[in-house]
């Protein structure tokens, strides 16, 4: 019986040892929270990878709060690789990082060359309070266009369902940010505008 009970413990004991390591927050509160990320940036790619260590070149054009190297400088250029090991890449996503395209790069640093950490998200704009994400998948996306507009400061946010709220820091009172209801709705209008205008179009045509 004892025998039995010592195996059990030790059985229990390597299992805990190599069980896979969990982290205290999803990939969003991970990357807003600064965890397990050595940096996180607003860069530009300017060059293509090489063949010796397949890393491409990224200009810095933003570091925000959330960076933990204290070197690194705005207009550092660095070397990032391995962009198809981002979280919310895919393989083809990863084949379209391209030169003169922004990215806001959660990263962590490997030797002498950084990373993906928590997700690598395409922009348009000069700068991180412009900067506009190409695509909105997901809820948590609006929440962190947010955190980009505000360079970094802007961390409050909360879900219910398919909704995503945001608590300014200032104190101004809680804010819907995203919702389906809202998406379908500026999609509603988007397509009415262009049924309108194609309507426009074709009377104009039949006047002729």
């Amino acid at each position: 019986m004892i025998k039995n009970i010592f195996f059990f413990l030790g059985i229990s004991f390597c299992a805990f040892l190599i069980a896979p390591t969990t982290y205290a927050c999803d990939p969003l509160s991970c990357l807003l929270g600064g965890h397990k990320q050595d940096t996180l940036i607003l860069g530009e790619v300017m060059s293509a990878p090489d063949d010796m260590d397949n890393a491409r070149g990224i200009k810095i054009i933003f570091i925000f709060p959330q960076n933990q190297i204290s070197s690194l400088k705005e207009g550092d250029e660095i070397g990032v690789r391995n962009f198809e090991g981002a979280i919310n890449f895919s393989p083809e996503e990863a084949k379209m990082v391209a030169i003169d395209k922004k990215y806001v790069m959660s990263l962590n640093k490997d030797d002498n060359f950084y990373t993906p950490a928590w997700g690598t998200y395409e922009v348009a704009g000069s700068n991180y309070s412009d900067a506009k994400l190409v695509r909105i998948k997901y809820p948590d996306d609006a929440a962190l266009q947010v955190f980009i507009n505000s360079g970094g400061t802007e961390r409050d946010f909360h879900f219910d369902g398919d909704k995503v709220f945001w608590r300014p820091s200032n104190g101004q009172k809680e804010k819907l940010i995203y919702s389906k209801e809202k998406n379908i709705l500026w999609y509603g209008a988007g397509i009415g505008a262009l049924v309108l205008i194609g309507g426009i179009v074709l009377i104009a045509s039949t006047k002729k």
